[in-house]
C-alpha cells in the first residue's frame, strides 16, 4: 500500500492532536516535524519513531517532499508558510484562524485554488456526531432564536494574550461556535457586537502584556431570519462554573448543546439526550433506555476525511475547505470591527 507522506509545521498542542490521529492511520507516514523549538520537533519525532526534526520548514519540504502538511502555528505567523506549500503544490490543513489580515487569507485561498491543491481548515466540530445529530434534527424546522457562548479562562500560551498576535478570543477561540452557526443556518446578513474590559488584572492573573477583551456579546441576523447571540469571555478562573455551547429555540422544541460533550433535544415526544464519553456515544431515549455506540473524536474524523480526499482526489468529504472557512473568519473579524466602532456590520 502506497502511503501518503505527511509533515507537521508547529509541534505544539494542537498539532499534537493531529499527530495522535495521523500516527494511527496505516496509510500515512509522517516524514517531517518542524518547530522553532528543535526539542519539540525532536520529541514529536521520537514519539513517532521515524521521520526527521527541523526548525526550518523550507529545508523540511526540500528533504522530505511531503504530499500534505498540517499547519498549527500562532495566528500572526500565517502568510509565509502557505505560499511556499502552494508553490510546491502540497495539500495542506491549517488550524484556525488562518490569518489576522483578511486580505492575506483571501490571497492564500485564491492561489491555492489556482494551484489545484486541496485545503482544509481546522473546524473539526463540523465532523462530530453531536453536530450531525443537531443538524439533522433542525433541518426544515422553524427556528427563531439561538443563544450560547464560549466561556472560560485565558489559555497559557503567551501569544494568545495580545490582540496583535491572536486577534482576540472571538477570532481565535469562539470562531468554532460562529462556524457552527454558519454550518447550521447558512450566511449571516449583519452582526452587532459589544465588548468590555476591566475584569482581568494582568498582574493578578499572571498574564503580562494582556490586552484582549475580557468579554463580548455578538448578535447576528442570518439571511434565513434566525437571530443568534453568542457570548465570549475569558475572565473565568478555576472553580467558576462557565458552561459553553448553545441552545436552539424552535417553534415547539429546544436543542441544547454542551460544547463537544452533550446534546439534549426536548420536544412533544419527550427528552432525548446524547453524551460523548471515552470514545462512546451514550444515548438516552424518551423512555430512559440507554444505548452505547462507538464514536470517533472529531479531529480524527476530520483528518481521516482530508487524507481520503487526497487519496481519491474527491474533496466532497472535506466539510470546511479554505474558501468556506474564509466566511467564518470574515464574520468574527466583523464582530471585532463592530465592537471597535459601535456600529452594526453588514456582511
Amino acid at each position: 500500500m502506497e502511503k501518503i507522506k505527511a509533515a507537521q509545521i508547529g509541534c505544539g498542542g494542537r498539532n499534537g492532536a493531529h499527530f495522535q490521529k495521523l500516527s494511527s492511520f496505516a496509510d500515512v507516514d509522517i516524514v517531517g516535524f518542524c518547530d522553532i523549538i528543535l526539542e519539540r520537533a525532536e520529541a514529536r519525532r521520537n514519539a513517532y519513531g521515524s521521520g526527521k526534526a527541523y526548525t526550518d520548514y523550507v529545508q523540511m519540504l526540500d528533504e522530505t517532499n511531503p504530499d500534505v502538511v498540517f499547519i498549527a502555528v500562532p495566528p500572526h505567523v500565517h502568510g509565509e508558510i502557505e505560499p511556499e506549500l502552494i508553490k510546491r503544490k502540497i495539500h495542506f490543513l491549517v488550524e484556525k484562524p488562518m490569518a489576522l489580515d483578511y486580505s492575506v487569507a483571501e490571497h492564500i485561498c485564491d492561489e491555492a485554488e489556482k494551484a489545484g491543491i486541496l485545503t482544509a481548515v481546522g473546524f473539526q466540530d463540523r465532523y462530530q456526531s453531536l453536530t450531525d445529530i443537531m443538524k439533522d434534527y433542525i433541518k426544515d424546522k422553524q427556528i427563531g432564536l439561538v443563544s450560547g457562548g464560549w466561556l472560560g479562562g485565558i489559555p497559557g500560551v503567551p501569544w494568545w494574550r495580545t490582540f496583535e498576535t491572536s486577534g482576540g478570543q472571538i477570532v481565535e477561540q469562539n470562531i468554532h461556535l460562529f462556524d457552527q452557526l454558519r454550518w447550521f443556518f447558512g450566511e449571516p446578513a449583519e452582526v452587532f457586537c459589544a465588548s468590555g474590559k476591566g475584569i482581568v488584572d494582568p498582574e493578578a492573573y499572571g498574564v503580562p502584556g494582556y490586552n484582549v477583551d475580557d468579554y463580548s456579546s455578538a448578535t447576528m441576523k442570518f439571511k434565513n431570519g434566525v437571530v443568534a447571540n453568542l457570548f465570549t469571555a475569558c475572565y473565568f478562573q478555576a472553580g467558576s462554573k462557565a458552561p459553553s455551547g448553545m441552545t436552539i429555540y424552535g417553534k415547539d422544541f429546544t436543542v441544547e448543546y454542551g460544547l463537544r460533550h452533550t446534546v439534549t433535544i426536548t420536544d412533544k415526544t419527550g427528552v432525548r439526550h446524547w453524551e460523548r464519553a471515552n470514545d462512546e456515544l451514550i444515548f438516552t431515549d424518551v423512555d430512559g433506555k440507554v444505548t452505547k455506540t462507538p464514536d470517533t473524536e472529531q479531529t480524527g474524523l476530520q483528518d481521516r476525511a482530508f487524507i481520503d480526499a487526497i487519496k481519491s482526489g474527491d474533496p466532497s468529504g472535506i466539510r470546511s475547505n479554505y474558501r468556506d472557512a474564509l466566511k467564518s473568519l470574515k464574520l468574527t473579524m466583523a464582530c471585532n470591527e463592530s465592537a471597535a466602532t459601535g456600529k452594526a456590520i453588514n456582511l
